[in-house]
């Protein structure tokens, strides 16, 4: 009987993974340089700093991104673990099984996960820019060539190397990890995209900000930002969500492998 982990395959490692892309979702690399000394803090100044935090995070589409995300991962996994291969033969309708079973759970885990994320990736702007600083971020980002490039650059993620990355990790014994290199080439893959679709116009105010001081900040601190998403990425998974794959992936595909079974009895 199949079971949630099929050899060297565990589902918990599918979900492992699509956190780990969707945490690294945000800011297109530049180049990086020396970033100025962290600003003095008040607690006016990090309020401002969370609510550019949410803004950034919330710009996201998290719904499309956990599509985009599962298909890229699942599609990755069951055509080269052999165990997921061989599954997917005798039961070709198991992968789209595994991605209906898992988007909820996936949702469900990052809601629960955002907070904290935000509150992560607030302390960075807080303690590296200052208040008219970070109110310049907010006024480009909900700008409309703010928001034109945050969804260009979101559209064009495919979390091509995060996933090969982790799912090559599964045939091994090592501890499944991002790293830095996977998460800096596909940001920079889907800002060279997103930026290429953008107007004119669109375009243009986007180089106008970026050689604003804030702008060129912003650049010099971009593997900063990178790395708190790396960590992220590497975060366990919460007990809740071990429990419901465990639960949920092994009753749905119990359930569908004996529906089939009975269904090929039937046609003899």
């Amino acid at each position: 009987m199949w079971r949630v982990a099929i050899g060297g395959f565990d589902m918990r490692y599918l979900l492992s993974i699509g956190l780990a892309a969707m945490l690294s979702a945000s800011f297109a690399p530049a180049p990086a340089a020396l970033a100025a000394p962290p600003a003095t803090q008040s607690d006016a100044h990090k309020a401002a700093a969370l609510e550019l935090a949410k803004l950034v995070n919330e710009s996201n589409d998290m719904a499309g991104q956990v599509d985009k995300v599962l298909a890229g991962i699942a599609a990755q996994a069951f055509s080269t673990d052999p165990n997921l291969v061989a599954l997917k033969e005798e039961y070709p309708g198991i992968e789209k099984l595994f991605l209906d079973t898992m988007r909820p759970i996936m949702m469900d885990e990052l809601q629960l996960m955002l907070p904290d994320y935000n509150a992560a990736v607030g302390a960075f702007f807080a303690s590296n820019f200052t208040m008219a600083e970070i109110g310049e971020l907010a006024a480009f980002w909900r700008s409309d060539a703010g928001q034109a490039l945050m969804r260009s650059v979101t559209g064009h993620l495919d979390f091509a190397a995060t996933s090969k990355e982790l799912v090559g990790q599964m045939s091994g014994d090592q501890e499944l990890s991002v790293s830095g290199a996977s998460v800096d080439a596909d940001k920079r893959r889907a800002a060279v995209r997103g930026v290429r679709d953008l107007t004119p116009d669109q375009r243009i105010a986007v180089m106008r900000f970026g050689l604003t001081p804030t702008g060129r900040k912003m650049q010099t601190l971009v593997e900063q930002k990178n790395e708190i998403d790396r960590q992220w990425a590497n975060r366990d998974l919460s007990p809740g969500a071990e429990a419901r794959i465990e639960r949920e992936i092994g009753d749905a595909l119990v359930n569908y492998i004996e529906a089939e079974e009975r269904k090929r009895s039937a046609a003899q």
